[in-house]
């Protein structure tokens, strides 16, 4: 491996060799992991989906039987004066009471209305809350990825110093300076007390 430039990564892991099947198998174990995990998301969203469109449908039910109601329903219909009723009593006996549903289904329908609108307010801020959370991590995780690459560079410095100069060498120059630090952190500690 040296004469071609190959040098052996030790990743730490202390596992045990596996055969090609048994690698294949443990690799295969993890995709099949993975795809659950996607199979399990996707049934979510499925779910959520479906009762959207369940909920939707409810609402356009309920509107069609509203419009059916306001339309065709005796309750909601002006009906055609008696013979002999003055407009007085017609005004009083039939159109105010008629009016009265009225103004009571507006205000039903306005309620329901306010809370749809109070429920979409607060989602988009739930939503938009969760966005800027998703960009910062998106972000932490771009620095955490490039402080990665940064540690893989020096991890081969690392290993090449201590195949140039010897493993024995270079625990003592870690020991030289790890000794180095404590004694500067002792001194400013008793700085600080001072």
């Amino acid at each position: 491996m040296e004469r071609y430039g190959i040098e052996w990564e030790q990743k730490g892991t202390h596992e045990k060799h596996l055969s090609v099947l048994g690698y294949k198998k443990q690799e295969r174990a993890e995709e099949i992991e993975q795809l659950e995990n996607k199979i399990i998301d996707k049934q979510t969203e499925f779910e959520t989906l479906f009762r959207r469109i369940q909920n939707f449908d409810k609402g356009t039910d309920s509107l069609s039987q509203m419009q059916n109601a306001l339309e065709n329903d005796p309750e909601y219909q002006l009906p055609e004066p008696q013979s002999f009723m003055t407009a007085k009593s017609y005004k009083s006996k039939v159109v105010e009471p008629l009016i009265k549903r009225l103004k009571s289904l507006i205000k039903t329908l306005m309620v329901r209305c306010f809370q749809v609108i109070d429920d979409y307010q607060r989602l988009n801020q739930i939503n938009a809350s969760l966005y800027h959370s998703n960009e910062r991590l998106k972000s932490q995780n771009k620095q955490l990825t490039a402080d990665n690459s940064r540690h893989r560079e020096e991890i081969k410095d690392y290993k090449l110093l201590r195949k140039v100069l010897g493993s024995k060498q270079i625990d003592s120059l870690l020991e030289q300076a790890r000794q180095s630090k404590q004694r500067d952190t002792r001194f400013r500690n008793k700085e600080n007390e001072r």
